[in-house]
């Protein structure tokens, strides 16, 4: 498999953890007795398997992330203003995933561990990382919809330049 399809079929199944986490995330926390034991495994199972995806998200991205820190630190270096946002909005995304991700990894094995401090945090920034993490696919749908239609409308393997936009070229 080319690192594109790679890519793709990682972020597309991190997508579907995201709807499914988050989704029985925003459930519980407007109703605690919704779903039960089904709605609380599925949160916390695909929560902890969340994380191996994102790790994995990181890894596969990372070429894109060196280059455009490199050409946000470097002086003189142009650099267009939608990339500086998704930039950014990626580097919060970041720290609302380990502050998620780290207070639920809490609460899941040390149960009372930290008081309602982490069961606060986690509920409230994982709600404020729903809103980023569309932000995200919004400011990402050109490469989504141009690699869906790529790999679903052809048989060959198709090269990262073909799909990787000038905002993800380093």
């Amino acid at each position: 498999m080319n690192r594109v399809k790679l890519i793709y079929l990682s972020n597309l199944i991190l997508f579907v953890q995201f709807i499914l986490v988050g989704g029985s995330g925003l459930i519980m926390y407007f109703d605690h007795r919704s779903g039960g034991a089904i709605m609380r495994l599925i949160h916390d199972q695909i929560g902890i398997l969340m994380l191996v995806f994102f790790v994995a998200h990181i890894i596969l991205n990372w070429k894109w992330i060196v280059g455009t820190t490199k050409k946000l630190l470097k002086k003189g270096m142009k650099i267009n203003e939608k990339t500086k946002f998704r930039y950014l909005l990626d580097i919060a995304l970041f720290v609302q995933f380990l502050l998620v991700g780290g207070t639920g990894l809490i609460m899941y094995f040390y149960h009372h561990a930290g008081g309602p401090m982490v069961s606060l945090i986690h509920d409230k920034v994982g709600i404020l990382m729903l809103v980023f993490f569309v932000a995200h696919m919004v400011l990402n749908w050109k490469w989504i919809v141009g690699t869906t239609n790529k790999l679903l409308n052809r048989n060959k393997e198709i090269k990262e330049s073909e799909v990787v936009g000038k905002d993800y070229a380093n």
